[in-house]
């Protein structure tokens, strides 16, 4: 028994240790764009996520794309020029309290860009004893360097 643990050991060690891959997938036709919205877990301190059993549903131009859960990533290609960028709680689909976040955005051809939706307790805004936590909730620009490292650890 002890020698068989010891066998499978090495195995399972590497595979919990080596880092996640993440490749952006560029547009099928070179005339489009590609947007990624991405909502990573939250910095804070504890081992409580805010928010991690809830999700908002992704709109782009009044169009679903989907709900966005915890610690998943959405990517959808899209004609070049300015989209509007809903997430909402208000859908049939969405299991989401907090208001609306819409955004515009302009997309060049063959470009790649990067949403976050960060979701992280507002902790100078909490006290103890506080009936509910407090939120702080934004829909971020990111920079490909920092996103591609963001979201590797994300599921699709």
């Amino acid at each position: 028994m002890h020698r068989r643990l010891l066998l499978l050991l090495p195995l399972l060690l590497t595979g919990c240790s080596s880092p996640a891959y993440f490749e952006a997938v560029q547009p099928a036709n070179p005339q489009n764009a590609v947007l990624y919205l991405y909502r990573p877990e939250a910095s804070n301190p504890g081992l409580m996520q805010p928010l991690r059993f809830d999700y908002p549903e992704v709109f782009i131009d009044s169009q679903s794309i989907g709900t966005l859960k915890f610690n998943q990533y959405r990517h959808v290609e899209l004609a070049p020029g300015t989209h509007s960028v809903r997430i909402t709680g208000l859908s049939p689909a969405a299991k989401w309290a907090p208001r609306d976040i819409e955004q515009q955005l302009t997309l060049n051809p063959a470009q790649i860009k990067y949403l976050k939706l960060n979701v992280q307790y507002n902790l100078n805004e909490m006290v103890i004893g506080q009936p509910s936590p407090s939120y702080s909730i934004h829909l971020t620009p990111m920079r490909s360097e920092d996103a591609l490292y963001e979201i590797r650890h994300t599921k699709p």
